[in-house]
């Protein structure tokens, strides 16, 4: 068991409260070296009441790891603007703060053992607090730094690459929302940010786990966004459009059903630029930012369109036939325009740090799996190589494994192969 699972028990001495789950027991995930990536070696100066390491990881989480850790970078980030602040008067989320600094930081160095140490020793720390408040207080007067924190163990098993791990904490968080009362009892800025973050999270953790989202939480995850999130971008419409591909096959029994409704998301996406909403824009955010996200969605849009044809073509393979050929002939955009359109797009952009594109890893796996050339598979390989030196994402080197264990073995569907290694692969 490694040292981020020796107190995980935690969840399971509250009871009903936290999800049953079984020990995530893979090895932390090693991210490709960034020569370029700037290590602290010095703090910019104490805080009386931080320790010298509290400082360091601080530092480096203001000066690279926020700006990293998004989808979109502006004056108004709450990874700054309001986890910090909070953070500096609650040692609880202090501690889950640094764990998910140091893990970052580690992922971007090719000295990381110092850091890796680091990081599961706040790791730790940061789930018995968790424990802690959970005794102390009842789930629906549970502290909003909690719940903050329970939120950065969940980005914390991102950036490490779990593959099971990471939906302990998205469940928890879940269930502890509406424990509280869902977002509305939150004050504004952590509604804002834990909405975008479980939308985010549970809609595209639904695609590699369909039964991941339970009827109590699909509340959450249809929460509508108002404030443009550094997260979800511009893609809220199509990520819950994805969640309901991944729906489908529950309406096998019912043709008609099922006909309406593939008909339905293909009219969605096929028109998704008209329903976008008029999102509030934080201070700070460029015209440049707003391309890129575009550039993003539109991604996204392709990938949905490709999910949709690989969910379909899927129900039609088995011994147990659960949906006609026919059904593809409603989806207005065929899979090989949708590929297409997809790499054309990745080959015209630059792919460069602008942490926009650190959420392009949902469109890359979902077309890679699809790819046939050389050439396209080399491309996307590269992407994500690309964004994993970038970023520092642990998951981009999940899909990368599973990506070349498709590609070199008999044609599986990906959602097969991931039953076959128990992994719960979050995309986002």
């Amino acid at each position: 068991m490694s040292k981020y699972d020796t107190d995980e028990t935690c969840w399971l001495e509250v009871g009903w409260r936290i999800a049953d789950h079984e020990n995530d027991t893979e090895e932390p995930a090693t991210t490709t070296p960034n020569d370029k990536s700037r290590v602290i070696t010095k703090p910019f100066g104490y805080i009386s009441h931080l320790t010298y390491l509290e400082t360091i990881y601080l530092q480096y989480y203001v000066e690279r790891g926020s700006k990293l850790l998004a989808n979109l970078e502006n004056e108004e980030n709450p990874l700054r603007s309001l986890l910090i602040p909070r953070a500096h008067s609650s040692p609880l989320l202090m501690n889950a703060l640094c764990a998910l600094s140091a893990i970052h930081l580690a992922n971007r160095t090719s000295d990381s053992l110092y850091a890796q140490t680091a990081a599961a020793d706040y790791y730790i720390q940061t789930m018995r607090g968790v424990r802690t408040a959970l005794t102390e207080r009842s789930a629906d007067k549970f502290p909003e730094d909690a719940l903050l924190s329970v939120a950065l163990l969940c980005k914390f098993e991102i950036v490490r690459g779990s593959v099971r791990q990471w939906t302990v904490h998205l469940n928890a968080l879940g269930k502890l929302l509406l424990s509280r009362g869902g977002f509305d009892s939150l004050s504004q800025d952590t509604a804002d940010f834990l909405r975008g973050l479980f939308v985010y999270g549970q809609n595209l953790a639904k695609l590699t786990n369909p039964k991941l989202i339970t009827a109590a939480l699909s509340n959450l995850s249809h929460a509508e966004i108002t404030r443009l999130d550094i997260y979800v971008g511009y893609t809220e419409r199509i990520i819950k459009l994805c969640a309901r591909i991944a729906d489908l096959p529950l309406l096998c029994a019912d043709p008609v059903a099922l006909g309406l409704e593939i008909h339905a998301i293909d009219e969605s996406l096929r028109n998704w630029t008209k329903y976008l909403p008029s999102y509030i824009i934080p201070k700070g955010t460029t015209e440049e930012n707003l391309t890129r996200l575009r550039m993003v969605a539109e991604c996204f849009c392709d990938a949905a369109y490709i999910y949709l044809h690989s969910t379909l073509e899927r129900m039609m393979r088995g011994p147990t036939q659960r949906a006609s050929p026919i059904w593809t002939s409603f989806v207005s955009l065929s899979k090989r325009v949708a590929v297409e359109r997809c790499l054309r797009s990745i080959r015209s952009s630059p792919l460069d740090d602008h942490c926009e594109y650190s959420a392009l890893t949902f469109p890359l796996f979902i077309t890679g799996c699809e790819c046939e050339e050389a050439i396209d598979r080399e491309l996307i390989m590269q992407s994500l190589t690309q964004l994993e030196i970038n970023f520092g994402i642990g998951n981009v080197k999940r899909a990368k494994e599973l990506l070349n264990i498709l590609w070199a073995g008999e044609k599986l569907h990906w959602l097969d192969v991931l039953e076959h290694l128990k992994w719960d692969l979050i995309l986002t």
